[in-house]
């Protein structure tokens, strides 16, 4: 009896050891939601320029994120050259909604700026560089930050142009009306937000300028020095939490292996029994 006791007590705290396992992977990597298909529609007809097939949606905020009080946020994936990645609370994720599509859209918007200020390798991402810089810009403030505000615009709050426009509107009347508001782009030229975002040479760019010139621009000692500092900020963060979630994956690992050799010793060492 003590021994079948001391087995069950062994497989419990086996199976709550793969449990808690679990539990930390999708604190760190929250789990792939599909986007249903009349969502995914209204926001290719949004974004005609959009590659959807290289944005995944999530449900919740990864690790230390989820501290920071937004209701989503995109990021491009970690190692994947292409990919980006919208991070939604699961109290917000309501697709069929006005108010939960509007904030898919939002974010896809972001997807558009990410895809269209250059790929990126590595720490190298140049929307991430570019968003750290218009926020030093804006004195780390969320409202009023250039890229947020050019995503407002079209979605993301009560006044914006998707939510007022449909205001009690179904998914289907949302996709047949979402043509009226469509983005072909998201304006973003990287080197002119850039330049826009320097200090002692934003007053000099005209926000509406569709050229500047790389070249030129990085011999202009201010830009070259602004761009420096936020793509090392940039680095430092993007090996961040590549090492956070690299170590998140590691102690679930552990937990799941050890809940999973828990459970087997108390399979191999139970007491066998000759017959009734």
């Amino acid at each position: 009896m003590p021994r079948r006791a001391s087995k069950r007590r062994r497989e419990g705290l086996g199976s709550r050891l793969r449990e808690r396992g679990r539990q930390v992977w999708r604190w760190f990597f929250p789990p792939l939601v599909p986007l249903p298909e009349g969502a995914r529609r209204v926001l290719r007809t949004l974004y005609p320029g959009l590659d959807l097939d290289a944005v995944s949606f999530h449900l919740g905020m990864p690790h230390l994120l989820v501290y920071m009080g937004g209701v989503a946020i995109t990021l491009p994936a970690l190692l994947a050259r292409r990919r980006v990645r919208v991070y939604v609370k699961p109290r917000y994720w309501d697709p069929e909604s006005v108010d939960g599509l509007g904030t898919l859209a939002h974010e896809a918007y972001h997807a558009l700026q990410a895809q269209e200020a250059g790929w990126g390798w590595g720490p190298l991402r140049p929307f991430l560089v570019l968003y750290l810089a218009c926020s030093a810009a804006n004195g780390f403030r969320y409202r009023g930050h250039p890229m947020e505000e050019d995503a407002y615009r079209l979605a993301g709050y009560r006044r914006s142009r998707f939510e007022s426009t449909f205001s009690a509107a179904d998914c289907a009347a949302m996709e047949q009306g979402s043509a009226a508001l469509a983005a072909a782009s998201s304006d973003l030229r990287f080197w002119r937000k850039l330049a826009a975002s320097t200090p002692l040479v934003k007053r000099f760019v005209a926000p509406e300028a569709r050229r500047l010139w790389p070249l030129a621009l990085l011999g202009f000692p201010p830009v070259a020095l602004w761009l420096l500092v936020w793509g090392v900020a940039a680095s430092i963060l993007w090996i961040a939490r590549l090492l956070v979630e690299a170590g998140g994956a590691a102690a679930a690992g552990l937990l799941w292996v050890g809940g999973l050799l828990l459970s087997s010793i108390a399979r191999i060492f139970a007491p066998r029994h000759a017959g009734p």
